[in-house]
């Protein structure tokens, strides 16, 4: 079983007891724990034990029941929401916590569903020194063997509600959750964890033999042992652009069809193979609204998100000529629309007031009426933010 497996690993490996992995660390470099830590700064340090960690089998198996954890269940990642605020939040646990707390509910928890997503500094561990050491955070991805069949007096849904009252949070979609969550981390590691679990579920078999494969238990790769051929989860990078005015006073934002009604956004599309970004980026303003871009500028804004499947957002900017007729592509968009800066201001702050969209109208007429952008979560909402803020950064 993964459980033995992982034993054994551990009884094997003298060198991965307790701070095994920074005892490898210091054998390689041929230097002291203390000294190698003091010749790095923390980034550096943080991500050479990152990648330690990734390839690194036996230093994960050890580092499992030590660690830290989040949880999803069928897409739905188990999080906490403060009433009055409704800032959202991951809810993490220890591992006994965690383990003890799935048992009741028939689940178990293991490295065969769960996900090396970080490391983080631990008050609970300090050195002799007493510095700060890393721990494990792990994601694990579950899903519900059976539903209840139809007809049933009890739901799914009911079943999920008080498994989460269980751990004191809920279960919200994983759409929603990466969308409302206002901190960056935490996103980064939800999206890791969707993306991973889903690559190591369904890719088994090596593509150029049929062999099957070894997965790491990172997650983070896999080996064909038939062909010696490594494999890596991929993503695909995505543009997503910010259309504004040679003026700089009015935005172009989008309606997508089949999207919530009042919520506007920005233009967006997959890169196709042997076009650059920035290239990406204008053929979707032209596609999307049937206008062309005069000027495209990649920002320093990105996203991981993981749906439908894994990919990666970066932001740009674009200029185009408002005189220019909009003609949106009816099977992607329902609206386009040209917004003043003041219109696209008070969007934004009905959204930051009300970062679930509680408020989203009810009246089918209102559909194309801007009323919100995306919520935090969203890159469009820091595309959209910087541009109504770049204008006060002008006055001030």
């Amino acid at each position: 079983s993964m459980r033995r497996s992982c034993v054994l690993l551990a009884s094997a490996a003298v060198a991965a007891t307790r701070g095994g992995l920074l005892q490898h660390l210091q054998q390689s470099r041929g230097s002291t724990l203390k000294n190698a830590r003091r010749a790095l700064s923390e980034y550096v340090y943080h991500a050479r034990m990152m990648d330690y960690y990734a390839q690194n089998d036996t230093a994960v198996c050890n580092e499992f029941p030590r660690a830290r954890f989040i949880l999803m269940l069928d897409r739905k990642a188990l999080v906490s929401v403060d009433k009055e605020t409704g800032e959202t939040h991951l809810i993490e646990m220890d591992y006994e916590v965690l383990k003890n707390r799935l048992e009741e509910w028939g689940f178990e928890l293991s490295l065969e569903n769960s996900v090396f997503l970080d490391l983080q500094k631990a008050e609970r561990r300090r050195t002799a020194e007493g510095v700060e050491e890393y721990e494990g955070v792990f994601g694990t991805a579950l899903r519900s063997a059976a539903t209840p069949p139809a007809g049933s007096p009890v739901s799914i849904d009911a079943i999920r509600e008080e498994m989460a009252s269980s751990f004191n949070g809920r279960f919200m979609d994983l759409r929603r959750a990466m969308l409302v969550m206002r901190d960056e981390q935490e996103r980064n590691r939800l999206a890791k964890l969707q993306s991973l679990s889903s690559w190591s579920s369904s890719f088994r078999r090596c593509p150029s033999c049929g062999g099957a494969l070894i997965r790491r238990q990172s997650k983070t790769a896999a080996e064909c042992p038939s062909c010696r051929k490594h494999h890596y989860p991929t993503f695909s990078p995505v543009s997503i652009t910010l259309i504004r005015d040679p003026a700089d006073t009015h935005a172009l934002l989008v309606r997508h069809r089949g999207s919530v009604p009042g919520v506007f956004t920005c233009v967006a599309g997959f890169a196709m193979t042997g076009e650059t970004l920035s290239q990406c980026a204008k053929r979707e303003v032209a596609e999307e609204v049937g206008i062309e871009a005069s000027w495209i500028r990649q920002l320093d804004v990105s996203q991981p998100w993981p749906m439908p499947d894994s990919s990666l957002m970066i932001g740009h900017e674009a200029i185009a000529n408002m005189n220019d007729k909009v003609q949106v592509c009816p099977d992607e968009l329902e609206a386009a629309r040209w917004f003043s800066r003041a219109e696209v201001a008070e969007a934004l702050k009905r959204t930051e007031e009300d970062p679930h969209l509680k408020g989203l109208p009810r009246d089918a007429n209102l559909r194309n009426d801007l009323l919100y952008v995306p919520p935090q979560g969203a890159i469009a909402h820091r595309l959209i933010k910087q541009w109504v803020e770049k204008d006060q950064t002008k006055r001030d």
